[in-house]
């Protein structure tokens, strides 16, 4: 039986996302409040803090939201009996993510928080590739150590990657990009 949600919550939700992310195109993290945010997605102040803490909670709701919203719209399904292509697809969504929140994606590398908030990106990617290694283990796929280490390994090569890669301003092609990544994993195998 599928859990029933409460539609106000939902919209809610949707619309703080929204809001957050029309924000985050004109503006850094750190210069966001919660009133401008609450204002933007049409809710008061007390409903927010009845769901979140403060902005940095939210923004790992944030994260995870679009990161189920990305994974939804996702059809391709994982090949878990190949890490190498398991890795690669990871790294293909990722590119796409960057691709279709490429303003947001900005604000976040230019903001003075950075670190912060790729510590609250890193954490959950390395939860939700752990939780794709424990699916691919029960599907058949071998892997040399604990899922929390492989994800927690690859995410922080991953990042600092494209954190590099978007840094130089894309020097490199994304083809080249994902050539390169292959060559490594190939390398590692």
């Amino acid at each position: 039986m599928e859990p029933k949600y409460d539609l106000r919550i939902i919209r809610t939700y949707k619309s703080l996302t929204g809001a957050f992310l029309q924000l985050m195109s004109e503006k850094h993290f750190e210069d966001i409040t919660i009133n401008e945010l609450c204002e933007k997605a049409m809710i008061g102040r007390t409903t927010f803090y009845k769901h979140f803490a403060d902005k940095y909670e939210f923004f790992r709701f944030f994260v995870r939201q679009l990161q189920s919203d990305f994974d939804a719209s996702n059809t391709t399904s994982a090949d878990y009996e190949n890490p190498h292509y398991f890795f690669m697809s990871i790294l293909g969504h990722l590119l796409d993510f960057l691709k279709e929140h490429e303003q947001f994606v900005h604000m976040v590398l230019s903001s003075n928080l950075l670190s912060t908030l790729l510590d609250i990106l890193s954490d959950q990617i390395t939860f939700d590739i752990a939780q794709k290694i424990r699916i691919g283990i029960k599907k058949g796929m071998d892997v040399p150590a604990s899922p929390e280490i492989i994800a927690s390994f690859f995410t922080g090569a991953i990042i600092h990657t494209i954190r590099w890669w978007l840094m130089q301003k894309k020097k490199l092609s994304e083809e080249k990009l994902i050539e390169e990544v292959e060559k490594i994993l190939f390398a590692l195998h």
